[in-house]
């Protein structure tokens, strides 16, 4: 069995690399004979969300051939705190969220923070807080949306938010 699962193994990892060797074919020190495209047979999710059974995916925000899930951070069951972040402050939440968990400990290992763009968090909340990912979706309602603003405030006045804004 073993050595059947190897060859499976073997012959699956050379079809991925003929393909993407394919996929990069040179034109003769001109470049690329063409943009390089996604293959979907290869990159996630290949079954165009026909393997999750959610009933509302929500945000569709997967990007095939990384299809990873770099801006979502924490633990989804029970936090005590979840943050909705504009994804150009990716680089300081961690260690801003490390120091609130020093400040105020009951709260470590229990904060949820995504990391999008801004407008996609938006449309994650009028989502009722449900977003898809690959072929995972989960739903999480924020308690504090971090943006601009002239953003919030007119969010806050379309009735998505709950004032006040606080600088």
């Amino acid at each position: 069995m073993r050595a059947f699962l190897r060859r499976a193994v073997t012959g699956a990892t050379a079809g991925v690399l003929f393909a993407l060797a394919a996929a990069a074919q040179d034109t003769g020190g001109q470049g690329l004979s063409a943009p390089p495209r996604c293959q979907e047979e290869i990159f996630p999710p290949w079954q165009r969300g026909a393997n999750n059974d959610a009933r509302r995916r929500g945000l569709e925000f997967t990007v095939p051939e990384v299809d990873d899930l770099a801006d979502f951070h924490g633990n989804l069951t029970d936090p005590k705190l979840v943050l909705f972040v504009g994804g150009n402050y990716f680089f300081a939440l961690a260690p801003l969220v490390q120091a609130f968990e020093q400040l105020h400990p009951e709260y470590k290992g229990r904060i949820y923070w995504e990391t999008i763009p801004p407008g996609l968090l938006v449309k994650q909340i009028q989502a009722g807080g449900t977003i898809t990912s690959g072929n995972m979706t989960w739903s999480v309602n924020a308690d504090a949306y971090f943006a601009g603003m002239s953003k919030v405030k007119q969010l806050i006045g379309e009735g998505l938010l709950t004032g006040p804004a606080v600088p």
